[in-house]
């Protein structure tokens, strides 16, 4: 996840207090443990529980405060403890404390008093856990935090080609990015007249909004050792589509879209085609020109 994303999320949970925690805790969760394997509050009638994670045996207790009150912090541990004890512990072996902050020492030290192999979550926890997340997954949570799409970025593009490529890279030094001298050439040989137009804006869009920089800066950071790889998987999967080249761009753009996101997720098609036109752009893909083949 890249920084400014992480802090983004890392804001904006701490801002999250009482039921409205709660209420993200029980989202996020459903994400991590499945529907079906994740009881959440409404559904138990409480009873000092915050959910249920039913094949881990687990019983939450959710604690969101606006400000770190240390004589608050421990009654509330002790309070959900003791409901735990009263209602849960006879059926449910575990317990699990999750909270907004990085959670203090004399807290952690509260809990293992109680119960030694308690599992306490705190900030930096729950944003491993949305770093675990499928694609989607991360962005229903960033969408529900009110994040900024844009920030997602990045960690779209990292995703699609760290799949497509592995560990893969160009080795140039400079990874300001440029435009080809041969592209116009390019894509006067792989698209049909009528499309021509379409194709320079949508590139020209890609190219204003600094993607192809990122796409660039983001391969530079691989070995090139397996340069290769990516240009048999890039090769092989557009070959298997049939059609002309705009159809087969196409094809490919819907093949990857299944894979990482939900349907007509405009987002993640975008990145998606951002990638696909710089490998196109690259000669990966496409006929070539006399002057690329030289």
């Amino acid at each position: 996840m890249n920084k400014p994303l992480y802090n983004s999320l890392k804001i904006q949970i701490q801002s999250l207090f009482k039921y409205e925690f709660q209420n993200f805790i029980t989202k996020l969760f459903m994400f991590r443990y499945g529907a079906e394997n994740y009881i959440p509050p409404r559904d138990i009638k409480d009873k000092g529980a915050d959910g249920i994670i039913v094949d881990k045996e687990t019983i939450i207790a959710c604690y969101g405060p606006e400000k770190i009150d240390k004589k608050r912090y421990l009654e509330k541990i002790e309070d959900d403890f003791s409901s735990y004890s009263e209602f849960w512990k006879d059926k449910y072996n575990n317990w699990m404390f999750v909270t907004n902050n990085d959670i203090p020492e004399w807290a952690i030290s509260k809990i293992q008093s109680l119960k030694k192999d308690t599992t306490q979550i705190g900030l930096k926890n729950i944003l491993q856990f949305i770093e675990e997340l499928s694609s989607f997954q991360k962005r229903e949570i960033g969408n529900y935090l009110n994040v900024e799409k844009e920030l997602f970025a990045q960690d779209y593009l990292k995703e699609i080609i760290e799949d497509l490529i592995k560990d893969t890279s160009f080795t140039d030094k400079n990874i300001e990015y440029k435009k080809q001298i041969y592209f116009s050439d390019k894509v006067s040989l792989n698209y049909n007249q009528e499309d021509i137009d379409n194709v320079f804006q949508e590139y020209d869009i890609y190219f204003e909004n600094g993607v192809f920089n990122e796409i660039k800066s983001l391969l530079f950071g691989y070995e090139d050792e397996d340069t290769n790889k990516l240009k048999v998987r890039i090769i092989n999967d557009f070959n298997n589509k049939s059609g002309d080249f705009k159809s087969r761009l196409q094809q490919l753009t819907e093949k990857y879209l299944d894979k990482y996101s939900s349907e007509n997720d405009d987002e993640f098609s975008f990145y998606i085609r951002a990638v696909l036109i710089y490998l196109f752009e690259q000669c990966l893909i496409g006929r070539k020109t006399k002057g690329e083949k030289l």
